[in-house]
C-alpha cells in the first residue's frame, strides 16, 4: 500500500481561540474560591457560544465503546477509510503548506492499530473536558491511577470541580483533593506546573512561540518551550496483560525540537528497563509495534526508540472524546503530517529505511534555540575529499571526506549566539542542528565573514545534510538549535582502553604505575590532611571536587541547557560512542549529576516512599523529608564540614569521608581513571585554510596553561603530542602527531585543528571518528609521548560484512512493499521501522568479547581486530540496519563468552559460568589491579589510624547547649512554682527516648532488615516519628522552633549518629550557630565553592 500524506481532519477557521483561552483562565482564577454555579453566566455563555462556532470536528468514525481502566487492550473494528484529497496542514507555527502525497491512493491509518490504555476512564474524562481541567492536572490524576494511589472510581464530580483553574493552581493539590494528604513537593516540582501553563498559553497563541526567539513570556526572558518531560516506565503485568506503563512525575529537564514545535504535552517518553528488553525483547517490540496508546482520551503513537526507551507523539485522533479547541486540540498534527514535517518520505526516498528511522533522533537532541537564518543566507556546499578519488564509484566514504560533518558559520551569527547564551567571548565553533542538518560549524575562513556585524549566514556541507526538506525551508526549520559551544576541559583521565593502547605501542608499565601513584597521592593528601586551623577548608574543597557537587547543582538548575552553556564535561567519561545523534537520551537520568553518589539507605527511602504514595518526593529535593539529611554522600559530608564538625570528633563524618576516599581510590583501581596533567579535551574540526600538513595539528587555548614543572604560561601547544578519542579498540586508534603554531589559524581558539591532507582523514584513524562533534584528548606528557610509537592503520578484515544480515531496504522499496498489505499491517510495518532502536544490537557482548580476545590473543591479533570491527559495526547498526547473523553470533559466543580476564574477576565482576584466565606475559590491567589494590589498602589503613589514635567519640558540648539551656529555664520556672516548662521538658525527653529505643532495635537488627529490603523504610519511620510534635500533657510553653532544637539537642546526648539520622538539619544548625554562622538560602549555599587560591593562601 503506497504512502499518502492526506490529513483526516477538516481544517478549522482562523478564530481567536487564544483570547477565549485567556478569558476562560481568568474566569477560573477569579472564581477560584467560589462555587461553580456562582460564576458569571454572561462570560460563560459568551465563551460557550464562541466555542460552539469553533467546534468543527474531524470526519467521525463509529463511536468507541466506553472504557475504563489502566493497561487495557480494547480491539476495535474500523471500516475502511476512503481516500481523501490533499489537505491543508495546520502548523504549530505560523506557516501553512500542503501535503504532497508520495504515491498511490490509500492512506496509512494509525487509527487501525489496537488501542492500549495507559490510563483512561470515559466518565471521568467527560467531567474533565466539561470542566476544562488543564492537562498537567489531568496527567497527575492519571499518574496516581497508574501507580495505585487511587482509582478512577474515586474521582467524583465534586473533586473535579476543585480542579478548575491553571496547572500551577490545581496540579499540586491533586493528592490533597483525592486522598486528603498533601504531597511534599520541592520548588523544582512546583515549577513544572507553571511551565505547563506557559506552554499551553503559547499553544493557544498559535504563533510558534514555543520555538523560541520571541523574548519574554509569562515572567521568563528568552523563553522557549519543550522543556517538560512526560515519562512513563514499562513494567511487567500480571494476568492476561503482558505489560503496563506507569507514569512518573513530569519534570523540567531538557528541551528538544519536537517538544518545542508541538508542545511538551504532545510527547510521551516510555522507559524500557534493560532487563526487560534483554529477557523479553521480542515481546516488547511487538507491544509497541501493534498498539496506539491511550492516555486520558488522547492517542499517542511511537515514533522513535533509542537507548532503552520509546518516544511517542500525540496525534489529532481522539479516543472517547471530541476535539476541544480550548485545549488547542485543533492545532494538533496527524501522524503523517508529523512525519512529513520532519522527515518526508518523498524527499528522502533514497535513504535506507534504517537511516530514515535513525534520523528522528535529530529532533530529540537536547538543544537550545538561538538564532533564525533567512532562507537566502543558508547555503549548501560540497565537502572536501581526498584527491585523487581512490574509492571507486559512488559516494565517498567518511574516511575520505576531510570535512565530514563540519560546515562554516559567519562571525555575525557566532556573535549573536554569544549574546543569546551570555558567553564571555565568541566561540570559534558550535555544535548544533538546523533543518535536516547536524554537526559542527566553525568560523568561516574569509576575513570578510568573520566580522561581528551584518546578517547571520551558515554554510551546510553535503555530509551534514541528513534530511531533505522542501524548499524554501520552513521558518520552523531555519532556527539554529545549539548543542554546545567549542571549549576546552582538562586535565583528562586515561581509561582502560587507552592504557592498553599506550602500553602496546611502547609506553612502559612503570610509567603508567607512576602516574597512578602520583594521582592518588595528590588527591588523597587533600582529603586526609587535617593539620592546621584552616584544614577543613581544604577537605571541603577536596570532597566537593571528588563529588562534583557544585557543578551538579548548577547542572540541575540549568536543566537541559548545561552543554549549551558550556558547563561540565564535554562528554560522559568512557562513553562507547561519541555519536552526534544521541544527546539527551531517555535511558539515562538526564540531570547531569554523574558524580554525586547517594547514600544507599536514603535513596531507598525516597523510592520506597514515592512508590507507596506516602511522600511523593521530587528527585531534585535531594533530602529526607523529615530529618533534612541530604541524599548525596558528598553533600552530606560537605554540610557536616561547613556546619563546623571535625572528622576526629564526629564518627559519622569520619565514616562519610572514608566512603569518599574509597570511591576516589576505586576510580583509579576499578575504573583505571588515571589523570594526565598535561592534557586537554576539545572538539576537533578540519583546517579551514588547508595549511596543515599530514600528521600536523594546531591547538590554541583562550586561557593559558601552566607548565607543571616550570610554571611558565602558554596558550599554544607545540611539539610532538598524542591524539585519541573513544572508542580506542585498535592499535592505530591513538596517533602521535606534531602540534604546530600557524599564523593563519591564530584566530581559531579552543578547537583542535586536523589537516585536510593525506590518504585518510586523521579523525578516521581515531576509532573511525569524524568532525560532526567528536571530541579528542590531546596529550603532551613527555613520558607518554616520547615512548609512544605509531601503529600502522588497521584495515577492516575480510569477512566482516558477510557476518551481518545485509537486507538493506530503502524508503521507496518500503513503500512498494507495504502497498500490498492491509491498512493495519501497513501501519504496523511503519511502527516496526520507527522503533528499530529497540532491536538487540549485541554491542555490549561484542565489547566483552573484544576485551577477552585482546587479553588472550594480543591487542594486534587478527581475532582482536576482527572483534573490534564487529563491535563498531554493531555500534552503528541502528543507522545501517545491519544485524549480526545468528550463526556468527553463536560461534563468537561459544569462543569468547565463557571466560573472563584475571583483572575482571579480581575486580568482582565475575559472572555465572565464566572461568578466569591469566596471561603468562604481563598485561597492563592485571598489573594495575594488583598495584592499585595495594595502594588502596595502604591508604585506607593509614586513614583508619586517624581514628584509632583517638579515644571514643566525646559528647559535643555545642550540641548539648540547647537542651541544657532549656533544662535550666525549666528549673528556674519550677523554683518560682511554674511547672509548665518542666512538664514540657519531660514530654520532649519522653518523645525522644521512645524514638531512641526503637532506633537501637532497628540498628541491632540492621543486617537482617537490610536483607529483607525494609531497612530504609524503618529509618524513615523513625525520622518521621521524631519530626512530629511531642504529646504535651499541658499546653505548649516552648515555641515550635525551640521544641525542634531541644529535641535535636537531647537526641545528641543519646547518640550523635542517632541525632544525625533523625534531626540532621537541626543538628547542623545548632553546631553552626555555636561556631558563629551566617544565614544562607539554599540557592546561595548550593552555588558556593572555594577557589584553590583561597585554600593555598589560608594554609600558609
Amino acid at each position: 500500500m503506497p504512502i499518502n500524506f492526506d490529513d483526516d481532519d477538516d481544517t478549522y477557521p482562523e478564530e481567536d481561540v487564544f483570547q477565549i483561552y485567556l478569558e476562560n483562565r481568568l474566569s477560573d482564577q477569579s472564581s477560584q474560591s467560589a462555587p461553580a454555579s456562582s460564576r458569571s453566566s454572561s462570560i460563560l455563555s459568551s465563551i460557550d457560544a464562541m466555542a460552539n462556532n469553533l467546534r468543527l470536528e474531524s470526519p467521525q468514525r463509529p463511536t468507541r465503546p466506553s472504557v475504563s481502566g489502566v493497561g487495557v487492550k480494547r480491539p476495535i473494528v474500523h471500516p475502511e477509510s476512503s481516500s481523501l484529497t490533499p489537505t491543508k496542514i495546520r502548523r504549530t507555527g505560523s506557516e501553512e503548506t500542503y501535503a504532497d502525497p508520495f504515491s498511490g491512493s490509500q492512506i496509512l491509518d494509525a487509527d487501525t492499530l489496537d488501542p492500549y490504555i495507559i490510563a483512561h476512564d470515559q466518565r471521568v474524562q467527560s467531567l474533565l473536558d466539561r470542566k476544562r481541567v488543564p492537562w498537567g492536572t489531568i496527567f497527575e490524576l492519571a499518574r496516581g491511577v497508574t501507580n495505585g494511589s487511587w482509582l478512577w472510581s474515586d474521582i467524583t464530580g465534586e473533586y473535579v470541580d476543585q480542579l478548575c483553574g491553571t496547572n500551577a493552581e490545581t496540579a499540586p493539590r491533586v493528592s490533597k483533593i483525592i486522598t486528603g494528604k498533601w504531597a511534599n513537593m520541592a520548588v523544582e516540582a512546583l515549577e513544572v506546573w507553571a511551565e505547563y501553563d506557559r506552554e499551553q498559553a503559547a499553544i493557544m497563541e498559535h504563533k510558534g512561540r514555543g520555538l523560541g526567539g520571541m523574548g519574554l513570556w509569562y515572567g521568563k526572558d528568552n523563553w522557549h518551550g519543550g522543556k517538560i518531560q512526560q515519562v512513563g516506565r514499562l513494567k511487567e503485568a500480571t494476568g492476561n496483560e503482558s505489560f503496563f506503563i506507569q507514569l512518573e512525575q513530569p519534570e523540567v529537564r531538557r528541551s528538544h525540537r519536537f517538544g518545542r514545535y508541538l508542545g511538551s504535552r504532545r510527547i510521551l517518553q516510555v522507559k524500557v528497563p534493560e532487563t526487560l528488553s534483554r529477557q523479553r525483547g521480542d515481546e516488547v517490540r511487538r507491544f509497541f509495534e501493534c498498539h496506539k496508546f491511550i492516555l486520558c482520551g488522547r492517542v499517542f503513537l511511537p515514533f522513535h526508540a533509542k537507548e532503552g526507551g520509546v518516544y511517542m507523539v500525540e496525534t489529532n485522533n481522539g479516543f472517547g472524546r471530541r476535539c476541544n479547541p480550548y485545549e488547542g486540540d485543533h492545532y494538533r498534527l496527524s501522524f503523517m503530517d508529523f512525519i512529513n514535517w520532519h522527515n518526508p518520505f518523498k524527499l528522502n526516498s533514497h535513504q535506507p529505511i534504517s537511516k530514515w528511522s535513525a534520523r528522528w533522533a535529530l529532533g530529540l537532541s537536547t538543544s537550545v534555540p538561538t538564532i533564525s537564518f533567512d532562507d537566502m543566507h543558508i547555503q549548501y556546499i560540497e565537502d572536501e575529499y581526498v584527491t585523487p578519488a581512490d574509492w571507486g564509484s559512488g559516494k565517498a566514504p567518511a574516511e575520505k571526506t576531510y570535512t565530514d560533518g563540519c560546515g562554516w558559520i559567519n562571525g555575525a551569527a557566532l556573535t549573536q549566539i554569544m549574546r543569546r547564551m551570555g558567553y564571555s567571548s565568541r566561540p570559534t565553533a558550535v555544535q548544533g542542528r538546523i533543518g535536516g542538518a547536524k554537526g559542527m560549524w566553525v568560523l568561516h575562513p574569509d576575513p570578510a565573514e568573520q566580522v561581528a556585524d551584518g546578517g547571520c549566514k551558515i554554510w551546510i556541507r553535503s555530509s551534514q545534510n541528513k534530511i531533505s526538506l522542501p524548499k524554501p525551508v520552513p521558518k520552523s526549520q531555519r532556527i539554529f538549535e545549539l548543542l554546545a559551544p567549542s571549549r576546552v576541559t582538562g586535565p583528562c583521565r586515561l581509561s582502560a582502553q587507552t592504557l592498553i593502547n599506550l602500553t602496546h605501542n611502547g609506553v612502559p608499565n612503570e610509567i603508567i604505575k607512576k602516574l597512578m601513584a602520583h594521582g592518588i597521592q595528590e588527591e588523597v593528601k587533600e582529603l586526609v590532611d587535617w593539620n592546621g586551623p584552616q584544614s577543613m577548608l581544604r577537605v571541603w574543597r577536596a570532597v566537593e571536587k571528588a563529588g562534583g557537587v557544585v557543578i551538579s547543582h548548577i547542572q540541575r538548575r540549568a536543566a537541559g541547557e548545561v552543554r549549551a552553556l558550556g558547563i561540565g564535561k564535554l562528554r560522559e567519561f568512557g562513553k562507547q560512542e561519541q555519536g552526534d545523534e544521541d544527546e539527551g537520551d531517555i535511558g539515562v537520568e538526564e540531570t547531569g549529576i554523574g558524580n554525586v553518589e547517594v547514600d544507599e539507605v536514603e535513596v531507598k527511602v525516597e523510592e520506597k516512599a514515592y512508590d507507596l504514595g506516602k511522600i511523593p518526593l521530587q528527585k531534585f529535593s535531594g533530602r529526607c523529608p523529615f530529618s533534612g539529611r541530604p541524599l548525596g554522600l558528598h553533600q552530606t559530608a560537605l554540610e557536616l564540614l561547613q556546619a563546623g564538625f571535625h572528622p576526629l570528633k564526629l564518627k559519622l563524618l569520619f565514616d562519610k569521608l572514608e566512603k569518599v576516599l574509597t570511591m576516589l581510590l576505586d576510580s583509579y583501581v576499578q575504573k583505571f581513571h588515571i589523570p594526565v596533567t598535561e592534557s586537554v579535551e576539545a572538539y576537533v574540526v578540519p583546517d579551514p585554510y588547508g595549511v596543515l600538513n599530514e600528521d600536523e595539528i594546531h591547538f590554541r587555548s583562550s586561557e593559558p596553561f601552566i607548565d607543571p614543572i616550570t610554571g611558565a604560561q602558554q596558550d599554544i601547544i607545540v611539539g610532538p603530542v598524542l591524539v585519541s578519542r573513544n572508542p580506542t579498540r585498535l592499535p592505530s586508534d591513538i596517533q602521535k602527531v606534531t602540534a604546530i603554531s600557524h599564523p593563519k589559524l591564530a584566530n581559531y581558539f579552543n578547537v583542535i585543528m586536523f589537516p585536510t591532507k593525506g590518504k585518510f582523514t586523521l579523525a578516521s584513524y581515531l576509532g573511525g571518528g569524524d568532525y560532526d562533534g567528536d571530541t579528542v584528548m590531546l596529550t603532551w606528557c613527555r613520558e607518554l609521548v616520547d615512548n609512544f610509537k605509531n601503529f600502522s592503520r588497521c584495515e577492516e578484515p575480510k569477512g566482516i560484512r558477510e557476518a551481518f544480515e545485509r537486507e538493506v531496504e530503502h524508503v521507496r522499496d518500503f513503500d512498494r512493499r507495504i502497498s500490498n498489505l492491509s491498512l493495519k499491517e501497513a501501519q504496523q510495518a511503519l511502527q516496526k521501522v520507527l522503533i528499530l532502536g529497540l532491536a538487540e544490537t549485541r554491542v555490549g557482548l561484542y565489547s566483552i568479547y573484544h576485551d577477552l580476545a585482546v587479553y588472550k590473543k594480543g591487542y594486534d591479533s587478527q581475532e582482536a581486530i576482527k572483534l573490534a570491527y564487529m563491535f563498531t559495526t554493531c555500534l552503528d547498526s541502528n543507522k545501517t540496519g545491519l544485524r549480526v547473523k545468528e550463526n556468527v553470533f553463536l560461534r563468537d559466543q561459544k569462543t569468547w563468552g565463557s571466560e573472563q580476564p584475571f583483572y575482571v574477576q579480581v575486580l568482582g565482576e565475575k559472572k555465572k559460568k565464566s572461568y578466569m584466565v591469566r596471561r603468562k606475559t604481563p598485561f597492563i590491567l592485571d598489573a594495575l589491579v594488583e598495584y592499585g589494590q595495594a595502594l588502596k589498602q595502604k591508604h585506607l589503613k593509614d586513614y583508619q589510624q586517624h581514628w584509632n589514635s583517638q579515644q571514643d567519640e566525646d559528647a559535643d558540648e555545642d550540641l548539648a547547649g540547647h537542651w541544657k539551656a532549656a533544662r535550666a529555664k525549666a528549673d528556674q520556672a519550677r523554683a518560682e512554682n511554674l511547672s509548665i516548662f518542666s512538664s514540657n521538658m519531660e514530654d520532649i525527653e519522653m518523645h525522644v527516648q521512645g524514638v531512641w529505643e526503637d532506633y537501637l532495635r532497628v540498628t541491632a537488627a540492621k543486617k537482617e532488615i537490610s536483607k529483607s529490603g525494609s531497612s530504609s523504610d524503618a529509618y524513615t519511620e523513625l525520622a518521621c516519628r521524631f519530626s512530629q510534635k511531642p504529646s504535651f500533657r499541658l499546653f505548649q510553653a516552648f515555641s515550635d522552633g525551640d521544641v525542634h532544637l531541644i529535641k535535636a539537642s537531647f537526641a545528641a546526648k543519646r547518640s550523635l549518629s542517632f541525632a544525625c539520622s533523625v534531626a540532621f538539619k537541626d543538628l547542623c544548625s545548632i553546631k553552626a550557630q555555636a561556631s558563629g554562622s551566617v544565614a544562607f538560602t539554599h540557592l546561595f549555599a548550593e552555588s558556593m565553592s572555594i577557589p584553590k587560591k583561597v585554600v593555598q593562601t589560608l594554609s600558609r
